[in-house]
């Protein structure tokens, strides 16, 4: 399709040569000689034409017309806004709904917080089963968000919780830290230059690249414990007010200096 739209550059990791397809490629050599992190091999990828990122973040521009209609339902106070994701496409990659509940519970009883459950639109039964056990603090969004309000909802945020789905990657674009369910299915798609924790538990099985578990036990994903999840939660939401505090310490101080 690319090459016939006359897209002049195109360019690919390809296990065979791919004639005129491509413009540039490169062989492919993952995952059986190396890994790297997908946003690194692509990197990788157009620096072969000499093609270089002046900044390797990853970026996604918030429109105010998606900050605004996201307004209404944020905290005003400065609470600290938890997102809680408990969706993911492959099974494969879901931390149990009621584990996600649970920590949804605990967090509320723990820290004084605001919590937002997002979901797809077939992921209703799991949003309302987040919601209902975080109580009077789950925030009551509308039932589906576009990409656009999610990004302005997660750059509004203290925190996200979720499985490696979609907005891990938003919420990495946007500086927001991320507790990340991370399956063990592929290595290559953790948080990127973000502050995180990703947790799974160490399996022979790992690597599969399966969207279902071919063992069926799950078991990179079910023995990570809710206790571990909160002790990540806290430790990301510790470290985001200190960091805070800092700045607005630096700031006083700079203003001290300009008006001694």
């Amino acid at each position: 399709m690319c090459r016939l739209a006359g897209i002049p550059l195109r360019l690919a990791h390809s296990r065979e040569n791919p004639y005129q397809l491509l413009s540039d490629w490169v062989p492919e050599t993952e995952p059986a000689m190396q890994v790297r992190h997908e946003v690194r091999r692509q990197l990788d990828l157009v620096q072969t034409i000499g093609a270089h990122a002046g900044d390797e973040r990853l970026a996604f521009h918030v429109r105010d017309a998606d900050r605004a209609a996201l307004a209404r339902w944020l905290p005003s106070d400065g609470t600290p806004l938890v997102v809680i994701h408990p969706g993911a496409s492959a099974p494969s990659r879901r931390w149990p709904v009621e584990r996600f509940a649970m920590t949804a519970a605990a967090l509320r009883r723990a820290r004084t917080v605001a919590i937002a459950v997002t979901g797809a639109a077939n992921e209703s039964g799991l949003v309302e089963q987040v919601r209902t056990a975080a109580g009077g603090d789950a925030l009551p969004l509308p039932d589906t968000l576009s990409i656009g309000e999610l990004a302005a909802l997660l750059e509004a945020a203290d925190l996200l919780i979720s499985n490696n789905s979609g907005p891990v990657h938003v919420a990495a674009a946007l500086g927001t830290p991320v507790v990340d369910l991370y399956a063990l299915t592929n290595p290559q798609h953790t948080p990127w230059r973000v502050a995180h924790r990703t947790l799974n538990i160490d399996v022979p099985c790992k690597y599969c690249y399966r969207s279902i578990c071919p063992q069926g036990h799950h078991a990179c994903l079910s023995g990570v414990s809710v206790e571990t999840v909160l002790a990540a939660a806290d430790a990301l939401l510790d470290e985001s007010h200190d960091n805070v505090m800092a700045l607005a310490e630096r700031g006083t101080a700079a203003e001290r200096r300009r008006h001694p």
